[in-house]
């Protein structure tokens, strides 16, 4: 079975030619590699051209490079759907242009796919914390701490036991939604019309993620890591902190929309209309521990927007969902419209962790300065000794003079 690569980019000239380097060893004679730079300002385009040429020509592989010249709105929706245009091959498989892939658990998951009895087969991944790396100043010796299992590694426990398209269908929906852990049969995808949403607005993976995993037949889970994606780099979109996170919401709404034709998929409707407002409150438990002040307000009126018109029956459904119960007093309050007193706990949480980081850097000090005085005083202890020691040898000296 040939692939259709899609490798997307933008703005990250330290990392497209790691990138490349490891997807050589993937390609396979027949295969496509589509190459989609999304107005780079940097000299991303022009790493990639010198790649091109530098280790062209890929033998057997079709290149299909497509440099748009000018960013396009929102995130990696447009470049994506456009490298959804060029496929010609029977697989799609989407490459983040500043990961790098493990070829090994890449070839593991090519060959389970191309068995051909399913529409998309899910992978795992692993996260490398670029702070890290850039923390350290002995690398070699922090690899292991750079490099972590996802959020939702604990899930991988229930794949086995996932037997039915319904149980598989809902696992899948509790996985991260990254295209770029998955590979997706083309003529799935050119069947259902799916596309990325596209829009003033990031994370649109997500609703992606929901229309492949309700209209797929059958979904397969490899537990191989495909790649290594990158966290904490500068400029990433998932270290966004303000209006981005809103984007959720708009995305929830776009999930809860399409619903209607879920119920051709063996579940009520309803079943589906929890799991999204699972999914709703498990990332707004994440966007709260990582959301600027300044964007507190904006935020929580955009909640509130899209929670009060949830239907009570929706709630009902989670109330014992251990994941849902970590941002459901908030998220009901919201719904409430008590915006003015959740972003007053919003606050007063920001301002006991700027306590907390306050005290912890005067302990620092304290620690440090208690060290600078051990330190003097191990000085000052040598000192002493010293000049004893250079007294004992002149008054030996002199004694010595005295003898001759």
């Amino acid at each position: 079975m040939q692939f259709s690569f899609i490798v997307t980019s933008y703005n990250i000239e330290d990392y497209i030619g790691s990138c490349l380097d490891s997807l050589r060893p993937c390609l396979q004679p027949g295969d496509q590699l589509i190459l989609v730079d999304d107005g780079s300002t940097d000299h991303t385009a022009d790493d990639i051209t010198n790649w091109l040429q530098r280790t062209a020509p890929l033998e057997g592989v079709e290149v299909c490079p497509v440099f748009l010249g000018a960013n396009t709105e929102g995130g990696v929706g447009i470049p994506a759907n456009i490298g959804l245009q060029e496929v010609r091959r029977a697989a799609v498989f989407f490459v983040d242009g500043d990961d790098w892939l493990n070829a090994e658990g890449f070839r593991a998951a090519r060959r389970r796919f191309e068995r051909g009895d399913c529409d998309l087969l899910i992978a795992n991944y692993s996260l490398y914390d670029e702070a890290s790396e850039q923390a350290s100043e002995q690398a070699s010796a922090q690899a292991s701490a750079q490099v972590s299992a996802p959020a939702d590694q604990p899930l991988w426990r229930e794949a086995s036991r996932a037997r039915t398209p319904e149980a598989r269908r809902d696992l899948a929906l509790r996985m991260i939604g990254v295209p770029w852990r998955k590979i997706y049969r083309a003529s799935f995808l050119q069947d259902h019309a799916i596309r990325f949403p596209e829009g003033p607005f990031f994370y649109e993976d997500n609703p992606f993620h929901w229309r492949v995993c309700l209209a797929a037949e059958n979904i397969v889970f490899v537990d191989r890591g495909l790649c290594f994606h990158r966290v904490n780099r500068v400029g990433q979109t998932m270290a966004a902190q303000g209006a981005e996170l809103e984007g959720f919401f708009s995305h929830y709404e776009a999930i809860i929309a399409a619903l209607p034709n879920a119920g051709k998929r063996g579940r009520h409707p309803r079943h589906f209309r929890a799991a999204a407002l699972r999914w709703l409150l498990e990332n707004m438990a994440w966007h709260v521990e990582r959301l600027r002040p300044q964007a507190y307000w904006s935020y929580a009126c955009r909640a509130e927007e899209t929670l009060s018109v949830i239907p009570e029956a929706d709630w009902q459904e989670l109330r014992h969902c251990p994941v849902a119960q970590r941002s459901w007093a908030m998220a009901r309050a919201l719904a409430r419209g008590d915006v003015a007193a959740v972003v007053a706990d919003w606050r007063g949480q920001e301002t006991l962790r700027r306590l907390e980081a306050v005290t912890l850097r005067l302990d620092q000090v304290e620690h440090n300065a208690s060290r600078r005085v051990e330190d003097l005083q191990a000085v000052r202890h040598w000192a002493e000794a010293e000049r004893e020691i250079a007294a004992f040898e002149a008054l030996a000296a002199l004694q010595a003079a005295r003898q001759k």
